[in-house]
């Protein structure tokens, strides 16, 4: 009952102050039959409560004037006053479409009428649509105080989470078109490939331009990057987003009087939109001007809560850098409690226990909210093994760590992204491998791995591979599925071992299954994992024999195979039933794939 008498309080003080959209008359000459002497006939008769005659008379001021829409709504709120609340919505309504699509008020006034029906659901929708159109009109504070009630009260609360997918629906369709989308998940290749086309289908598209740029920057192709930030400033000098870009880009290729140049633009403004503060923020000091990222960082408190965590640590950071250890402390103690934020604030915060220890003025800090990249690929092989890659596959800042060590690692590092993206296994991956086997600088090694994760993922079509004489092409289907033997010498060996066996007992008809067996369990095990070494290939070699053949139902004795290969019956029954668990697990997906 509290909860629809103020429903109801909400709904007659508006109601009643409707009826005064229209100011009285100052001088009215007596009898004059007009809409104005209607209108007061009406007033006076609502002041006496008698609503049937007041509903004549305002009957009268659309007859008079039906080309003024304030009429209408003083005559839907006579009816909502006499209990007919669809008729009501039917002036209002008509108002709306036929009238002036512009006269907000009508969607509170409609909002107030379905709540009477009892169509709670309809009134919530009328009243987002009124704060939507007229977030500060004359309404504003009753529509969010009856919103309120609705959603507590009677149960509500549908409409504002369809408003709410149907906002982030949008948001997300406008992300893929200006290439946010692909940016903010960390899939680099694919933002390229599809800002590409939408600059070329539109040049004067300014945020795919800079969201190209930095797609470029991600995927290693910094001219183009540095270009297309230089176009956008072509258009617009002042375009705060590449500006940012060309710094960042110029600081890359160590032109420090071009940089200096193109941050002093930085270090005056004072963007007044966070995101674009923040961005200016980490630009000057991934620049490494410290002491201006400082000062932009303290400007940017003013318009994000104290407890941003990347204002937090974007504050310790320029401490740290300009050697103010103590402040960083403060800071990432603060950022600490953000329970998603706890490891990166530790980790900085043993940095500076280090550099105390070690009597160092300051902490060099990069003003990236997250681990350091080396951290982050020590422990891809543990997420592999412990969760499903959709778990992580997704997270932009490891995908990005990951592309960026597969451009910048050094060969175990690159060893491991690799295997990693081998796994992950979408088509923003493949583009990154397809992309890596284009360099020059990698060796023949690194070239078979890519292939091989290639393959593991099922890659089919040209690839286009660097050799000696320059870049060829070649078709995956092409590449043989044995060249995973070629990565290590003990992988041939065993395998090797194996042949030789069958092909000596007459037996080359296991062979086939025999190498299938072994690619199996290469592919999905041993590959994925640098750690993993065949210290005696006899007793894989003798692992894989005593699985092809129980598979093939030929008579097998452990004891006697692990003789025959000089190794022990446990060191056998290790190997085989780790590859058979693979073998099998292999099996089973391959089935599922096909089902579905």
């Amino acid at each position: 009952m509290v909860a629809k008498e103020a429903l109801h309080k909400v709904q007659m003080d508006k109601r009643r102050h409707r009826y005064n959209k229209v100011e009285r008359p100052e001088n009215v000459i007596a009898m004059k039959l007009d809409a104005s002497y209607f209108f007061e006939r009406g007033m006076r008769f609502l002041q006496r409560n008698d609503l049937a005659r007041a509903v004549k008379a305002f009957q009268r001021t659309v007859e008079y004037e039906p080309d003024n829409p304030v009429h209408y709504c003083n005559l839907a709120g006579v009816l909502a006053e006499l209990g007919d609340f669809e008729a009501s919505n039917e002036l209002l309504h008509y108002v709306l479409e036929h009238m002036d699509p512009h006269m907000s008020e009508c969607w509170f006034y409609l909002a107030n009428n379905y709540a009477n029906l009892g169509d709670y659901d309809a009134a919530e929708e009328h009243l987002l649509r009124y704060l939507d159109v007229d977030p500060d009109g004359e309404y504003a504070a009753e529509a969010e105080e009856m919103l309120c009630i609705l959603i507590d009260e009677f149960g509500g609360g549908r409409a504002l989470e369809r408003r709410r997918r149907e906002e982030a629906r949008v948001e997300t369709m406008q992300a893929i078109q200006d290439g946010r989308y692909f940016l903010e998940n960390g899939q680099f290749e694919v933002a390229v490939e599809w800002l590409e086309q939408v600059v070329a289908a539109d040049p004067a598209h300014i945020a795919a331009r800079n969201n190209l740029s930095l797609a470029y920057y991600y995927t290693g192709h910094y001219d183009k990057a540095l270009a297309m930030a230089e176009s956008v400033l072509e258009r617009q000098p002042d375009n705060l987003h590449a500006l940012c870009n060309r710094a960042l880009l110029l600081q890359h290729f160590g032109d420090e009087e071009r940089l200096r140049r193109a941050v002093e633009p930085l270090q005056k403004v004072i963007p007044l939109h966070p995101d674009i503060a923040m961005k200016v923020a980490i630009t000057l000091g991934f620049v490494g001007r410290h002491a201006e990222a400082l000062a932009a960082f303290r400007r940017l408190a003013r318009l994000v809560p104290p407890d941003h965590p990347m204002l937090l640590h974007g504050l310790a950071a320029a401490h740290a850098n300009l050697g103010n250890l103590t402040s960083a402390e403060v800071l990432w103690r603060q950022l600490s409690r953000h329970e998603d934020c706890a490891r990166v604030a530790d980790y900085h915060l043993e940095r500076v226990r280090q550099a105390r220890a070690a009597g160092l003025a300051s902490v060099s800090v990069s003003y990236q909210l997250d681990i350091p990249v080396e951290m982050q690929l020590a422990e891809v092989r543990d997420r592999l093994q412990t969760s499903s890659p959709d778990e992580w596959k997704r997270d932009p800042l490891l995908r990005a760590s990951l592309y960026w060590s597969l451009r910048h690692g050094d060969r175990e590092v690159r060893q491991r992204v690799i295997r990693a993206l081998a796994v992950v296994g979408d088509g923003d991956a493949e583009q990154a491998l397809r992309s890596f086997l284009t360099r020059s600088d990698i060796d023949a090694s690194l070239q078979e791995q890519t292939l091989v994760a290639l393959k593991r993922m099922g890659a089919k079509g040209p690839v286009r591979i660097w050799r000696a004489a320059g870049p060829i092409e070649m078709r995956l289907e092409d590449v043989r599925q044995d060249i995973i033997l070629d990565l290590q010498p003990q992988w041939r060996e065993v395998w090797d071992l194996a042949a030789e066996w069958l092909t000596a007992r007459g037996l080359r008809a296991l062979v086939g299954q025999a190498l299938r067996f072994w690619l199996t369990y290469l592919y999905d095990d041993l590959f994925l994992d640098l750690r993993k070494r065949i210290v005696k290939p006899e007793s894989w070699a003798a692992g894989l024999l005593y699985v092809v053949l129980r598979y093939a139902n030929v008579p097998v004795v452990q004891r006697d195979l692990a003789a025959q290969f000089r190794v022990s019956v446990s060191s056998l029954s290790k190997c085989s039933s780790r590859m058979e668990q693979v073998v099998l697990r292999a099996g089973w997906r391959a089935r599922r794939s096909r089902e579905e």
